[in-house]
């Protein structure tokens, strides 16, 4: 049974106060596709929102995202967080119904509690501010607590 999703709203208005700086960050591109992929299944599994997705499902998942499954792909607001050439976490941002949207936050497995997914949401967000977006929603599965922990801590609300 599939729950609704709560849907949260960032307003960008006023000056954002911005994660730390960080050389781990940059902005996605479409050469990070196939690691994208198993970021994301590794990412998943094990939480609510994991359905029994295969590696294959969420590389179709992420070429969806590229190619505008979930709304018009904005690389420029997109950030993924590298170390050591590995893909730690990622912040997809599309244009839903001509506001952006947080289409999908990842983080790897061994990576959750970092920080990163912060860091990557607030790149997002400042590259969003600076191009005169007025905000940032997203939705997140009930019983996702940690993600929902994340998302209040940078200013989203229901």
């Amino acid at each position: 049974m599939s729950l609704q999703k709560i849907h949260m709203v960032r307003a960008l208005s006023g000056p954002l106060t911005p994660e730390p700086a960080s050389s781990e960050l940059r902005v996605m591109s479409s050469e990070d596709i196939t690691q994208l992929g198993r970021l994301f299944l590794d990412a998943y599994i094990g939480t609510v929102d994991y359905e029994g997705e295969s590696e294959q499902d969420a590389l179709a998942a992420v070429q969806g995202a590229f190619d505008g499954e979930f709304g018009n792909f904005l690389s420029s607001a997109s950030y993924v967080a590298q170390r050591a050439g590995e893909l730690c976490s990622a912040s997809f941002v599309t244009l839903w119904q001509g506001k952006p949207l947080l289409a999908f936050s990842v983080t790897a497995a061994r990576h959750k509690g970092s920080g990163l997914a912060g860091r990557c949401i607030s790149a997002s967000m400042q590259a969003l501010y600076q191009a005169g977006q007025p905000e940032l929603h997203l939705f997140v599965s009930p019983g996702n607590f940690p993600a929902m922990a994340v998302y209040k801590r940078l200013g989203f609300k229901a």
